[in-house]
């Protein structure tokens, strides 16, 4: 909103390159709620004027900028921003036991409280699957957990908290499986550099995860906010060689494929070069 007020008036052409619809748009609380219909009125001002184009991750965030009223022709989809295939090359998998890691804000929307309640459900059945978390909190977010409360769950048996993490190419050289059992996202780079590194992956099923998990092919699907479900996909990927193996080893190719920097930098160059026109 602030980028396109400030081209108001002036003889450009200005790209909204969404992420996500965002706590706004994701959230139950009664902040949102109120927000929701103002934030979406100025969106539908701003965003149908001539020279405007918003840039969208999914096909499901796709269809909720048009129900929020943006016009079609102002709309384009380029599935993120890309991973550096050449760079993050797939890994062997690390001794046992089965590690299972997080990458992302420590946020509720991003899944992290039920994600604990799964590694704790494992734990009670004595499962010896391990839980790295690779993220901080983010203040500004209210959705966001403390610092306090990453700490007590680094305490935890059998969860390691590492919080900022600069080398992810070595974090997923230390993980068998990647998890991200998200409320919604654009597209999740964390489970883009995961796949491109051989990992499988377990994700909740909702916008923007499930462009990157196809269930039974790159990794499982569970329905959102599930322990029990979450819980039960980690077993099973934590039993079976074989499966993260070929879910991993075909995570890898759609990534490559389809994800890669330089294909997603081609279709950017594109649409900027199509507005300079």
């Amino acid at each position: 909103m602030l980028g396109s007020l400030a081209a108001l008036g002036r003889p450009v052409s200005c790209v909204s390159a969404l992420t996500g619809l965002g706590y706004t748009f994701t959230s139950g609380g009664t902040k949102a709620r109120l927000l929701r219909p103002i934030v979406g009125a100025l969106l539908r001002l701003l965003l149908n004027r001539p020279g405007q184009c918003v840039l969208v991750q999914n096909p499901d965030d796709r269809d909720g900028v048009l129900r929020l009223g943006i016009a079609a022709e102002n709309i384009v989809l380029i599935p993120g921003s890309g991973v550096d295939v050449d760079v993050l090359q797939p890994k062997p998998e690390p001794p046992d036991p089965p590690v299972v890691a997080f990458v992302g804000r420590l946020l509720a929307d991003k899944g992290i409280h039920t994600l604990i309640r799964a590694q704790r459900l494992l734990r009670q059945r004595g499962s010896d699957v391990k839980l790295l978390i690779a993220g901080t909190p983010d203040p500004a977010n209210p959705a966001s957990a403390n610092e306090q409360d990453a700490a007590a769950w680094g305490r935890e048996p059998g969860i390691t908290w590492l919080g900022h993490v600069s080398d992810i190419g070595a974090l997923w050289a230390r993980a068998h499986i990647a998890v991200l059992p998200s409320r919604r996202e654009g597209m999740p780079k964390s489970l883009l550099e995961a796949a491109a590194c051989g990992r499988p992956m377990i994700a909740a099923d909702v916008p923007g995860c499930r462009e990157i998990v196809h269930h039974g092919e790159t990794g499982l699907l569970v329905p959102v906010d599930d322990a029990q479900a979450l819980a039960a996909a980690i077993e099973s990927l934590a039993k079976s060689t074989e499966l993260r193996a070929r879910y991993g080893n075909a995570a890898r190719r759609l990534v490559a494929d389809r994800y890669s920097a330089a294909t997603i930098g081609r279709q950017t160059v594109d649409l900027y070069r199509s507005l300079v026109r």
